[in-house]
């Protein structure tokens, strides 16, 4: 009997996990919210690497590594958001050539992960100079990105 309980408890947990991440986005609105919300942090932290291979800060390893690793993670993380039906109307910029080009979309979003991904392994071991070409690599995506999905 035990045994019994203990699946029936796993499979509830299952269940409820399964739920939970189904419905993460109750609201249209919740979706919008969520990806605007990590794209101003990944633009906040990008913005700051910005301004030291521009040269206009100065340049701090420790530093730069930790903006390089939070948007090597943010980068993973907004696009389920922008697949929900119905995000781009209401208070966005995303246009509907998201769903329209949708494998261009997300190849696009692979490609500026894995470009996140090269800045910070980059960022691990690079001086100033080697920081540039991935850096610069993420920014092509960035603006990619905006000319082909950005109202």
């Amino acid at each position: 009997m035990k045994k019994r309980a203990k699946i029936m408890v796993l499979v509830l947990v299952g269940v409820l996990v399964t739920g939970v991440a189904a419905a993460q986005f109750a609201k249209t609105e919740d979706a919008i919210q969520y990806r605007k919300a990590v794209m101003v942090l990944i633009g906040h932290h990008f913005k700051q690497m910005g301004a030291v291979v521009q040269g206009k800060a100065d340049y701090d390893q420790k530093v730069f590594t930790a903006n390089a690793e939070v948007v090597k993670t943010q980068a993973t993380l907004p696009w389920n958001a922008f697949l929900e039906p119905g995000t781009d109307k209401g208070d966005t910029t995303m246009s509907s050539a998201v769903f329209k080009k949708k494998d261009d979309f997300l190849k696009t979003a692979e490609a500026f992960q894995a470009d996140t991904a090269l800045l910070a392994e980059a960022a691990q071991g690079a001086d100033l100079n080697g920081l540039k070409a991935p850096f610069n690599a993420v920014a092509q995506n960035c603006k990619a990105c905006h000319k082909a999905f950005r109202k």
